[in-house]
């Protein structure tokens, strides 16, 4: 991988850690949330539905969320380091780190959806 590609990937991965954190942080309403809207959080058709279900689901999946970004963001920081120790010399592990981070990231937020979502259905 080229190391500039590296690099970009390891900040992707920071990036997406951060969004995932202001999620996290701020689209379960309360004060100073944003609480229920279209654009920002965990938007299923039962998160969506109403106050109420949106706030479940956000509190169910939060522990979810955490553990998403605290993974995007120890990809990211692998993922640069490994840039700038192997540089592009086309190692396995300068493409398998952010691939992992990313496939790793995905699933947390697959599983954090579908724990909002029952939460939000009552389930």
């Amino acid at each position: 991988m080229d190391p500039v590609a590296g690099w970009v990937c390891g900040v992707g991965l920071l990036v997406l850690g951060a969004c995932v954190q202001f999620v996290r942080r701020h689209a379960g309403g309360g004060a100073g949330g944003l609480g229920r809207n279209s654009m920002i959080g965990i938007r299923t058709r039962a998160t969506l539905a109403s106050d109420e279900g949106w706030e479940r689901g956000h509190a169910a999946a939060g522990p979810l969320l955490t553990a998403t970004f605290r993974t995007a963001y120890a990809a990211g920081v692998a993922t640069v380091l490994v840039t700038g120790v192997a540089g592009g010399d086309g190692s396995a592990a300068v493409l398998a780190v952010p691939v992992g981070g990313l496939v790793a990231v995905l699933g947390l937020l697959g599983a954090a959806s579908v724990r909002a979502n029952r939460a939000a259905r009552g389930r």
